[in-house]
């Protein structure tokens, strides 16, 4: 089972819902659509659960909780970061699987069930960011749910427009040393938006 879901994950991101079909899928994956069909039910039901198993693996992946108060803010938002890129490094899919339901509207997802998946992380960095509010090293003023939205934004388009702005710029976006860079640069501009007048570098 773990194989069609490996090649549907594939297909879905490179083609999206509309474009992707159990045939397909049944081919790459050296099984019959009864087989699919018996474990993950129709396609539309196998398109969510790749996208519920991204975001629940995503959240999985945030190990903010686990970490101790960070000392600055910047030193926090690096934690952070460090594993929104790390996930998007070692899920190459997510980005696109994420771009085609935007361009879809929406429209396969259901709300109930992709909240359950993405809410733990979420929850985590929700809780790390009024964590900071309460010790004082960010502004009272913060919309802490907008913020996190800002963080989620940047890693994706990180990934999601590497390759075109790797052509455009030369920067090579897939090395280590990049995405550090970018991380390290992320984190500073970021610290400055949001942390108390006294604590910004």
């Amino acid at each position: 089972m773990a194989r069609i879901f490996r090649v549907a994950s594939e297909a879905f991101a490179t083609s999206g819902f509309s474009g992707t079909s159990l045939n397909q899928i049944a081919r790459d994956a050296c099984c019959s659509k009864a087989i699919i069909h018996r474990y993950f039910g129709r396609k539309e039901d196998l398109y969510r659960q790749t996208l519920n198993t991204n975001y629940a693996e995503l959240s999985r992946r945030e190990t903010v909780q686990s970490f101790p108060a960070a000392s600055s803010v910047e030193e926090m938002l690096q934690v952070i970061l460090k594993d929104l890129f790390a996930f998007n490094q070692e899920n190459p899919s997510f980005a696109r699987l994420v771009a085609w339901e935007n361009l879809a509207g929406a429209k396969y997802l259901k709300v109930g069930e992709a909240r359950a998946a993405r809410e733990p992380g979420l929850r985590k960095l929700r809780s790390l960011l009024d964590d900071a509010k309460r010790r004082g090293l960010v502004r009272s003023d913060l919309n802490v749910d907008h913020f996190v939205y800002a963080l989620q934004a940047l890693t994706v388009v990180y990934f999601s427009n590497r390759h075109t702005m790797e052509k455009l710029t030369g920067i090579r976006f897939g090395s280590r040393t990049t995405m550090e860079e970018f991380i390290a640069f992320y984190a500073s501009i970021l610290s400055k938006g949001i942390a108390k007048e006294k604590d910004r570098p």
